[in-house]
């Protein structure tokens, strides 16, 4: 897609989001319910799903391995709980979208990585392939 093009949906894309955060109910969403465990509970589940349905295609959280990085390069790997905390509670408080986006693993990459289905990203300005395969290694020696 061109620029022009992408320039000219950003608009509406973010419009057509604005209400999103009305739509997941708070009290579903606390930090005694993110925990620490990573294994993602049935209401985040839920709120990654709404928060990603646009760009998620078919996929779902359900079930899956998710890693969660952060960094304006995409090279801070967060625990769940904290980047819950710190990137995505804050805004839902505010009434406002999160900036989050998921980037899909391959087969080939889920198995390098220790199992991980997905990442999901936050207030990440340039995520490369080599700074994703840097991750998938990095979670792939700390997932042995």
């Amino acid at each position: 897609m061109s620029l022009a093009k992408s320039l000219f949906l950003i608009p509406f894309i973010l419009l057509s989001n604005g209400c999103i955060s009305q739509q997941i109910q708070k009290e579903n969403i606390s930090v005694e319910q993110s925990g620490n465990k990573n294994e993602l509970s049935k209401e985040e589940v839920e709120l990654l799903n709404a928060l990603l349905a646009n760009s998620r295609d078919t996929f779902s959280f359900e079930n899956k391995k998710i890693a969660f990085i952060t960094g304006s390069s995409g090279s801070k790997v967060l625990a769940k709980a904290d980047f819950f905390d710190t990137c995505i509670h804050p805004w839902i408080k505010e009434d406002k979208k999160p900036q989050i986006f998921m980037v899909q693993l391959s087969e080939k990459e889920k198995d390098q990585s220790g199992g991980y289905d997905a990442f999901v990203l936050s207030w990440v300005k340039v995520f490369t392939k080599r700074q994703k395969r840097k991750v998938i290694e990095l979670i792939g020696r700390n997932s042995s």
